[in-house]
């Protein structure tokens, strides 16, 4: 019986590793896949911050009821808060 029982650990054991291995291809993919969109928002960002900035009157700079950058706003989305909501999501 303590024969068995040393079998059935060493299944166990090497179950174990087999799966533990699996679990580290599989993050170490992820980390690859999550790396490469890192960088693809960080070229993106830095190609926006390059990019000549829109013109905003004084008025629209200051006031506190402009629709265009409420949360409810019927406005399209940015390309960057697009991005920023992308990256979120993965």
């Amino acid at each position: 019986m303590l024969e068995k029982m040393n079998v059935t650990i060493s299944d166990m054991d090497k179950n174990a590793s087999r799966r533990l291995d699996g679990l580290e291809k599989k993050v170490a993919c992820l980390e690859e896949s999550v790396s490469k969109k890192f960088e693809a928002v960080e070229t993106d960002l830095r190609v926006l911050k390059e990019s000549q900035p829109p013109v905003v009157s004084n008025e629209a700079a200051t006031s506190n009821n402009n629709d265009e950058y409420e949360a409810n706003s019927n406005q399209p989305v940015s390309r960057c808060q697009f991005l920023i909501l992308h990256v979120l999501h993965f």
